[in-house]
């Protein structure tokens, strides 16, 4: 159980005992106003003052009448139902009342004489008493016994129907509703086996298809691995890199990738091993340099020429460092679901699936195909099988260039080495240009490499060329292999500048960055005759004349504008290509299934997930179920009981004439405690949508996945956990809870509030770091659910207050607030107390704005799940991953102003993680502005 969980259940405890403290508080303050007194003692009774005319507070004790009023039935009432009788003093006989059933009155004069209103029982010459418990007044003049099959609170005229799983005996005061318990278990019962089935078809699947496995589907894997229809070579000259704050990353870095050969990129920490991968691939802008690409067919033949390798990126393939994937799936269907999404659409259903069993057995992943990939908690494949897996989700997409961020850490030498040689294989069997970063290879790792880049610190490269020939020329320039010494950790000591040359000759890394050749033709040039160096243009990057160099402030003002106009652009082509893919456009490089298609298949694993994750599911409906629970507890006795008729007040002690003039209305407690509750479920179960595979995210789309489907499938997907956690906590509320409405009104509005909680669970998930989610979902549920909920502070004092007036949209923008009054509104509506339908509602509330604050609910859900999309993207935004990539890239760098001074335009290495803190309050100033747009728009519609 996550701790954020724990946290929750803690707060919502803490809420029910200090409900339960204010309900034990309010029952011993208020109850006996409302219950007439006991009849007196003879004592007592002697030694009251007598009034003659006017109903007097101090004689009440003693007007208690010797014949309690029967009933139609012939039942008599309770004890709380006796009633006052007007005066009639013992001792002034003269003084006669008259005062008729249904009316109470205030002198023996007729003219004094005033109807009782409905909720009330007067009997002749009484006081009018609230109708008691357990029984219904249809008029003021009777009383009934609450008949079988309803229950009656105080003040009952039309008694409610027991609902439904309940029990009301006759004289039932509220509903027995133990039998939702049996419902409850019914529905989860239902759902384990739902869960069980399901397991069960899964496991006869695949028991039938390692049968037919048996049965050859392919002759043999080469077959399966054929050429590639489209082999790239990448020609890239001069490439650098130039942050906003104007330190190079990277300069002057060329070189050539070949198809069917592979590469080593390697380099000392901070070289720009993956800076250079991150260019080539278009994840980084570059700001200096060119790159070609060249496109061959099967033949050989070049067939097209472009200048940017962005254009074919659904022809790139990118295996990150560590092995990002979706956990909880099997292999094969992480692979299959790669396979549908990137492979064209002109191949067949069949031929796909007949690829990724290929790419299985070309891996050697036959055994533990349908096994999960497991993690930390479920345990699954090991470290190399994940692995091959992480590779065969790009060989699946049949790319003709596949990059590598160090694909053997964290692996032994044997596995390493294993994972070397299967690129190799690749590279030869399939015609793809393969370049992989590696740090520090073992001598057989790197004997699988066909080419060799040796990058320096500062981005410069010191070597680039065959990598059998790297040794021989570093031996021509004078660094000659010690016996001892294997050949890549050799080149890597010469890359940080460790080794001296024989003959002594002081060489610095940057003598030999100005030695290396730019190809491999011209390096068996400089081989041959070491004093004619290869033609080279030595180039410094200027900033003195870049804005961004002028001052801090301009530098940040420029950023901001910059960043502003790309994240535009970025979400402007994100909504064009979903409107292309719905007119059915064609993509000129590869034909991929359309954002319908995509959208299919994205649904499908987001609902594998939750099946896969049904002890998770489970947990969270049993927390939904625990939290209504809670709150109704909370809630047990909190009522609504109309005021005392104006005329009683008017006679009533100057100190108890506000509480006589105001009713007993706690519904607006239960409101909030209700949306309180929803807001705490919904935001922590709408974290977990996006926020823990992010990184599966950033994978997804790099790759060439739009935000649009991927989002929307994950919102659907989600309905169903809407709907279930909306009844459960709904089942759990009524448990305890007497509600006048009907249950399905109840049940809607928990469901809406629970819409809106779980979208604003989705913004949070897109901005915050997972281990911050409890935290941050406790905060801005205690900020909507209770600050922002109408309660406290009350709408009109908001509206009136000129200091508070201002962050009064704040309050339009809380779901929880419009969900407090509609179960308000719903809750008081059966009540019959003359001041609810005859004068305006208490908190500025209306029952003829039901509909729209349903709306309202509804748009703010919608206004959640737009900036929560936007949000996906902001983060996703390449601004960032270079404004990180600067701190990364400097921190290695051994340079004496680095570390002893202080970084230009008032950077610092402590600041680094203020980079997301710079993403929050971006998110956040749009979310505001966003909202208060829609205000605006929305009140220039009303008037």
């Amino acid at each position: 159980m996550n701790i954020y969980k724990w946290m929750m259940i803690i707060c919502l405890l803490g809420i029910f005992l200090f409900s339960n403290k204010i309900s034990c508080q309010f029952i011993t303050t208020t109850i006996p106003s409302l219950v007439p007194s006991p009849i007196p003692t003879e004592s007592e009774s002697e030694s009251v003052p007598v009034a003659e005319t006017y109903l007097d507070p101090r004689v009440y004790a003693e007007l208690i009448s010797k014949k309690p009023a029967i009933p139609d039935d012939g039942t008599e009432p309770s004890d709380s139902c006796v009633y006052v009788s007007a005066p009639r003093p013992y001792e002034n006989k003269s003084v006669s009342w008259d005062c008729e059933a249904g009316y109470y009155c205030l002198s023996p004069r007729k003219s004094s004489k005033f109807p009782c209103t409905e909720g009330f029982y007067c009997p002749e010459n009484t006081q009018p008493v609230y109708c008691c418990e357990g029984y219904y007044c249809e008029n003021p003049k009777t009383i009934k016994l609450c008949p079988d099959g309803y229950f009656c609170p105080i003040g009952t005229v039309n008694p409610p129907s027991c609902h439904y799983m309940a029990y009301c005996p006759p004289g039932s005061t509220s509903a027995n509703k133990y039998f939702i318990g049996f419902l409850v278990a019914v529905l989860i019962l239902s759902i384990l086996i739902a869960f069980q089935v399901k397991k069960k078809a899964d496991d006869e699947k695949n028991k039938t298809k390692k049968i037919s496995s048996v049965e050859p589907r392919f002759e043999n894997s080469e077959k399966t691995l054929n050429r590639v229809s489209k082999t790239i070579d990448i020609d890239f000259n001069n490439l650098g890199l130039v942050l906003p704050s104007g330190i190079e990353v990277m300069r002057e870095v060329s070189g050539k990738f070949k198809h069917g050969r592979t590469c080593a990129i390697m380099g000392p920490s901070g070289s720009g091993k993956t800076t250079l991968v991150s260019l080539l691939t278009g994840k980084v802008r570059r700001t200096d340099g060119s790159v070609s690409v060249r496109k061959f067919n099967k033949n050989g033949v070049e067939v097209e020429e472009k200048q940017n390798l962005d254009y074919y990126r659904k022809l790139i393939g990118f295996v990150p460092q560590e092995d990002i994937m979706l956990r909880e799936l099997t292999i094969r269907e992480i692979l299959v679901h790669s396979a549908l999404m990137r492979l064209p659409t002109e191949m067949t259903r069949e031929k796909k699936k007949q690829k990724v069993d290929g790419i299985i057995k070309f891996l050697e992943l036959e055994d533990v195909e349908d096994t999960a990939i497991g993690d930390e908690e479920l345990r699954g494949i090991s470290g190399g099988q994940r692995k091959r897996t992480n590779i065969g989700m790009e060989l699946v997409a049949e790319p003709s260039v596949l990059f590598l961020d160090e694909p053997t850490s964290g692996l032994d030498s044997a596995i390493a080495f294993d994972i070397c040689n299967l690129l190799k294989s690749i590279a030869c069997h399939q015609g793809i240009t393969v370049a992989a970063v590696i740090h520090s290879p073992s001598k057989k790792s790197f004997g699988t490499f066909d080419d060799l880049m040796l990058l320096c610190k500062g981005g410069r490269v010191v070597y680039f060329g065959p990598r059998d020939k790297a040794i021989e020329y570093f031996k021509d320039i004078g660094f000659v292999l010690p016996k001892d010494e294997s050949e890549p950790d050799f080149m890597m000591e010469i890359a940080l500048g460790r080794v001296q040359p024989n003959p002594p000759n002081p060489r610095k890394v940057t003598n030999l960055v100005q030695k290396y050749p730019f190809f491999c033709e011209s390096w068996v040039k400089f081989r041959r005759d070491p004093s004619a160096k290869p033609p080279y243009y030595y180039y410094q990057t200027s900033t003195n004349n870049d804005p961004r160099s002028r001052g801090a402030f301009r530098a940040q003002i420029y950023q901001i504008i910059n960043d502003s106009y790309r994240y535009a652009i970025d979400v402007g082509l994100e909504f064009l290509y979903f409107l292309k893919g719905l007119i059915c456009w064609t993509d000129p490089v590869l034909q991929t299934p359309s954002v319908f298609s995509s959208f299919i298949l994205l649904f499908k694993r987001a609902c594998l997930q939750i099946y896969r994750k049904k002890s998770r599911f489970l947990f969270d409906q049993l927390l939904h179920l625990g939290c209504g629970a809670f709150v109704s507890l909370a809630t047990n006795g909190l009522d609504y009981i109309g005021r005392a008729p104006n005329q009683i007040c008017s006679i009533a002690p100057f100190i108890e004439l506000p509480s006589c003039l105001k009713p007993n209305d706690t519904l607006q407690t239960v409101g909030v405690f209700t949306a309180l509750g929803i807001t705490f479920c919904g935001i922590n179960a709408g974290t977990t949508t996006f926020g823990y595979e992010k990184v599966v995210y950033w994978r997804d789309t790099s790759s060439g996945m739009k935000t649009i489907p991927y989002f929307l499938a994950k919102v659907i997907a989600d309905i169903p956990r809407m709907l279930i956690a909306g009844l459960m906590f709904s089942l759990a509320f009524i448990l305890f809870y007497s509600y006048r409405s009907h249950f399905s009104e109840i049940f809607v509005i928990i469901l809406l509030t629970y819409i809106a909680s779980w979208e604003l669970g989705y913004f949070l998930s897109a901005i915050f770091s997972k281990e911050k989610f409890g935290l941050v979902a406790t905060g801005f549920a205690l900020a909507f659910g209770m600050v922002l909920s109408g309660a406290t502070p009350k709408l009109n004092t908001v509206e009136s207050n000129n200091s508070l007036k201002w962050i009064y949209w704040m309050f339009d923008i809380s779901a929880p607030r419009w969900a407090v009054e509609a179960l308000y509104l719903k809750e008081l509506d059966p009540r019959k107390w003359v001041e609810i339908h005859e004068e305006d509602l208490s908190y500025t509330y209306s029952f003829d704005d039901y509909p729209k604050v349903l709306n309202n609910i509804l748009r703010i859900a919608l206004a959640w799940s737009c900036l929560a999309f936007l949000a996906m993207k902001l983060i996703s935004a390449p601004r960032w991953a270079v404004e990180a990539l600067y701190l990364k890239e400097l921190d290695p760098r051994k340079w004496v102003e680095i570390h002893e001074e202080d970084l230009s335009y008032t950077y610092s290495f402590d600041d680094y993680p203020k980079v997301l803190n710079n993403i929050l309050r971006i998110a956040l100033a749009w979310s505001c502005l966003a909202f208060l747009a829609m205000k605006l728009v929305n009140r220039d519609k009303q008037k």
